[in-house]
């Protein structure tokens, strides 16, 4: 049985800091498949009771699911005053505001019913340098560093150098497979198109996240990937794609100032390099479909995933 972790990543440029409030890319916050790393292993932190790990679960499925929360560390707190504002239900805040990955775990937590004295502490909400001793005054466990994927259980707070995150579908500490109660709202076309965006991850996150509504999304999403001309839901009756990461799988992939053969060349990928925050819409010109992502320097940076006629592809998705 796989993990599944909600996070708060980057912002809409790949970037830290500066960008717009809420979450304008659809994967500032994000739910993915657990991932680890044997030197800078997860310290977990967990709540002494299954009710309060769930609702700590389900807060931070919500933070997904609202796209008026997005990232930046230098507005992390904003969501703890949206938050406070509609009684602590995330899925409730409908004004944008921020956090990075230690503030969206504390809120959560807050959410659930732990401390926001402790969580809060000095006017500024956990950060990785302090969230042993914050979420340890807040009621939470230090259960050990470096567990085994299948000793994690749902709830649970992840914490490394550098990150943080929640544990959103996993075992509870019974034993017994429970998912987050996410709340999503929206017509079939509004969800689909925040599936396209990358809004609600692939595979089971995705199931868990739409419950009920997931056979009608998912066929209206392969619809509209499907290019129909003047497709309900998209401005240009135009082909797109699942937004997020890719990976490339050409010897070499040319990144160019605009969507042409004949555009200037600023940057190439290499086999296995992957590129982050790729857009959903695409471009055909030349022979080849076109995506694009933001650079570093802000600036929009167009790959070919592969020739329009699919006998070539050259990026898939990660």
């Amino acid at each position: 049985m796989t993990v599944f972790i909600s996070q708060a990543s980057c912002d809409e440029r790949g970037k830290y800091v500066g960008g717009q409030a809420g979450n304008q890319s659809g994967t500032e916050l994000n739910t993915r498949a657990y991932y680890s790393n044997s030197s800078n292993p997860w310290v977990t932190y967990r709540a002494k009771d299954t009710a309060t790990a769930k609702k700590i679960a389900d807060a931070a499925a919500q933070a997904v699911a609202n796209m008026h929360i997005g990232y930046d560390q230098y507005e992390r707190n904003t969501i703890r005053t949206q938050a406070k504002a509609v009684s602590w239900v995330l899925a409730a805040i409908s004004k944008n505001c921020e956090c990075d990955c230690t503030s969206l775990a504390a809120t959560c937590c807050i959410c659930a019913g732990l401390s926001d004295d402790a969580l809060f502490k000095g006017g500024n909400l956990m950060y990785t340098g302090d969230a042993a001793t914050k979420l340890t005054n807040a009621g939470m466990q230090r259960i050990g560093a470096g567990l085994a994927e299948s000793a994690l259980r749902l709830g649970d707070v992840l914490v490394r150098d550098g990150h943080c995150v929640v544990v959103t579908s996993a075992p509870t500490q019974s034993g017994a497979h429970v998912a987050p109660t996410t709340a999503v709202s929206g017509s079939i076309d509004e969800l689909a198109r925040a599936v396209i965006a990358g809004r609600f991850g692939n595979g089971e996150s995705r199931r868990a996240a739409l419950g009920g509504k997931y056979d009608a999304v998912q066929a209206r999403v392969n619809e509209l990937l499907s290019g129909t001309p003047n497709a309900a839901g998209t401005s240009t009756g135009s082909a797109r794609i699942i937004a997020g990461t890719y990976k490339v799988v050409a010897s070499s992939l040319n990144v160019r100032s605009a969507p042409s053969l004949g555009a200037e060349v600023v940057a190439s990928y290499s086999y296995g390099e992957t590129i982050n925050s790729i857009a959903a819409d695409i471009t055909e010109k030349d022979g080849y479909t076109w995506a694009h992502y933001t650079g570093y320097s802000g600036a929009t940076r167009y790959v070919a995933i592969g020739t329009s006629d699919g006998s070539e592809k050259y990026l898939v998705k990660c």
